[in-house]
C-alpha cells in the first residue's frame, strides 16, 4: 500500500505539472465548453413553456454532469494509457513494477478539479437561459449509491477504453462506440422512461442506466422505470461485476503486452 500511494504521489505531481504546463489549451477547452454547452442547452430552453423551469434545469443539469464525467474518464483515465504509449514510457512503467492503478488514482485530484470547473461553467449556462435548478435529495440513500455506482462504472469504463487502446494500439472506433454511443443511448442524458421500450431493455442490461437513475430518482427529476430497490440491488450488482470484469481484462492486456511487445499507438 505505500508503494501505491507513493506511486500515486509521483504520477499526481506529474500530471499536475503537465496540466500546468498546457493550462492555456484547457482554459481554451473550457470557453469552447462554454460555447458546446450553450449550444445545446439554448434549444431546450424553448420548450419550457409553462412547465416547471427548476425541475427542468435540474434535469439537464443531471444530464451534463454525467457526460461530464464519461468524458474525464475517457480522456482523463483511460487515455492516460494511451499518453504513455504515445510518449514510449510505457514498457519502462511495466518494467518499473509500478502499478497501473496508481496512475488511475494519481489523475483523480486533477481530473476532479477541472471536472469541478466545467460543472460550475455548465450551471451558469444552464441557470443563465433556462432557470436556476432547483437541487433538492429527496432520498439519500438513493444519491450515495448513485454516486457510487458511478464512480465504480467510470473506473470500469476507463479500464475498458485503457484496455482496447493497449490491445489495438488505438483508441478511435471503440471510444466512439463505448465513450458517446453506450452511455448516451443508455440513460446518460435523458432518463430512461422517456426513452422508446427497445431502447429501454437495451438500457437495463447495461451497467451504465443505473446510476444515472438512481441520480435522477434521488433528486426528484424521474423516478425509475423499476422498483428504487430493485434498481439499487441490480445496480450494485452490475457496477461491482463490471469492475471486476474490466480490471481482469486490462490485466490480461497488459499480460499480453509483457508477451507480445506493444502495437503502435495511433495518433486518433
Amino acid at each position: 500500500m505505500k508503494d501505491l500511494l507513493r506511486s500515486a504521489k509521483a504520477v499526481l505531481v506529474a500530471y499536475f505539472i503537465s496540466e500546468l504546463v498546457r493550462s492555456k489549451g484547457l482554459v481554451y477547452g473550457l470557453l469552447s465548453l462554454g460555447v458546446w454547452l450553450s449550444i445545446f442547452v439554448v434549444p431546450a430552453s424553448l420548450f419550457v413553456g409553462g412547465g416547471d423551469t427548476g425541475l427542468l434545469a435540474t434535469g439537464i443539469l443531471v444530464g451534463t454532469a454525467i457526460f461530464l464525467a464519461y468524458s474525464t474518464a475517457t480522456w482523463d483515465w483511460a487515455m492516460l494509457l494511451r499518453w504513455l504509449l504515445q510518449l514510449g514510457i510505457f514498457e519502462y512503467v511495466i518494467t518499473s513494477g509500478s502499478p497501473i492503478l496508481s496512475h488511475y488514482i494519481g489523475t483523480v485530484p486533477v481530473s476532479i478539479t477541472w471536472y469541478s470547473i466545467a460543472l460550475g461553467i455548465a450551471y451558469m449556462i444552464i441557470r443563465t437561459f433556462i432557470g436556476p435548478p432547483h437541487i433538492s435529495v429527496v432520498d439519500p440513500v438513493a444519491l450515495i449509491a448513485g454516486v457510487s455506482f458511478l464512480l465504480l462504472v467510470l473506473l470500469a469504463y476507463s479500464f475498458i477504453l485503457g484496455g482496447s487502446v493497449i490491445a489495438a494500439g488505438t483508441a478511435g472506433p471503440v471510444v466512439e462506440f463505448i465513450s458517446w454511443i453506450l452511455p448516451i443511448a443508455t440513460g446518460g442524458l435523458v432518463p430512461v422512461s422517456a426513452m422508446p421500450r427497445s431502447l429501454q431493455i437495451v438500457a437495463y442490461l447495461t451497467p451504465f442506466s443505473y446510476p444515472a437513475e438512481l441520480l435522477r430518482y434521488s433528486l426528484g427529476v424521474s423516478r425509475t422505470i423499476l422498483d428504487p430497490g430493485t434498481t439499487l440491488l441490480v445496480g450494485a450488482t452490475y457496477s461491482v461485476l463490471f469492475l471486476v470484469l474490466s480490471a481482469m481484462y486490462l490485466r490480461y492486456q497488459i499480460n499480453k503486452v509483457l508477451k507480445e511487445g506493444i502495437k503502435t499507438a495511433a495518433l486518433i
